[in-house]
């Protein structure tokens, strides 16, 4: 996966933020936004561009989260998803889409539950937020595998405290913040 290569991940939440998101450096663009009307459209510009679109399924407006709504982000060229539900990460693995377990890090039962979870669901990535926390289960994902990247999203304010974050170990983090996508 390019997440070397994109460390600060553009997270696009408003579709007017998807040029900015374009031109900033890196190979990974995250979709937080879309529907079936406009979806398609965004993805191919984003491949035209030479970049791979993540869709976030989750937060996509009229789609469910199932395998026929993966079936069709694949069908519109979408490298990948991201969910916080197993069965269509799965699926998208089966389909050879790039499967990104999004996860909230509550507490320790939350802890115990993600780290179950990635002994028995293939995933390519494991995004964790909010990202201030994510370092901490770090040397879990690891004692599983050390191929799983960790992304860490959501309550980032500053690029200081990004790069906190990629200096602690994660190998990249999300931003929805268009002025911090560095180009």
């Amino acid at each position: 996966m390019f997440f070397r290569e994109t460390p600060i991940i553009p997270s696009v939440r408003h579709v007017e933020h998807l040029d900015q998101a374009i031109a900033a450096h890196g190979k990974i663009i995250y979709l937080l936004t879309g529907d079936p009307e406009n979806c398609e459209t965004m993805i191919q510009k984003i491949l035209v561009a030479g970049k791979l679109p993540i869709v976030n399924l989750d937060l996509l407006n009229g789609f469910s989260r199932d395998k026929y709504a993966v079936n069709y982000l694949k069908h519109c060229g979408a490298s990948g998803i991201i969910s916080t539900h197993l069965d269509p990460l799965r699926h998208a693995h089966t389909i050879h889409l790039y499967a990104i377990q999004r996860t909230f890090l509550l507490d320790s039962g939350a802890k115990n539950t993600i780290t179950n979870q990635l002994k028995n669901t293939p995933v390519d990535a494991l995004e964790v937020l909010p990202a201030p926390v994510a370092p901490k289960l770090l040397d879990s994902v690891r004692a599983i595998s050390l191929d799983i990247p960790v992304v860490g999203g959501g309550l980032i304010w500053t690029l200081k405290e990004a790069e906190d974050l990629l200096a602690q170990g994660l190998d990249a983090v999300s931003i929805s913040n268009p002025q911090m996508w560095i180009s």
